[in-house]
């Protein structure tokens, strides 16, 4: 049976976790929000937004803004790849 001091603990307890439960929801609440208000108030952010998700019309699709950079990965990555033969490089196999 539960006698008159396990309800008393019970009870508190139950508040001790209703409070709990209380304050971790409003935390994540919380941070939430001002997570929020950070990445709209960063300008780095807003402009990578208007930069890379411009849906107005304003952007020229058929053009490819990467091929004019001048870093030698990016033109390599765009460019016409060359057919060319597998080449061994370790030991010959009955399939090379």
């Amino acid at each position: 049976m539960i006698t008159g001091n396990m309800l008393i603990m019970f009870i508190v307890g139950f508040i001790i976790f209703c409070f709990y439960i209380a304050g971790l929801i409003y935390a994540i609440y919380w941070g939430h929000n001002t997570q929020r208000q950070e990445m709209m108030n960063d300008p780095e952010l807003r402009d990578y937004y208007n930069r890379h998700h411009n849906y107005d019309g304003e952007f020229d699709w058929s053009k490819n803004p990467h091929a004019e950079e001048t870093d030698s990965y990016v033109k390599n990555l765009f460019s016409p790849k060359k057919k060319g033969g597998k080449k061994n490089v370790g030991k010959a196999t009955y399939w090379d």
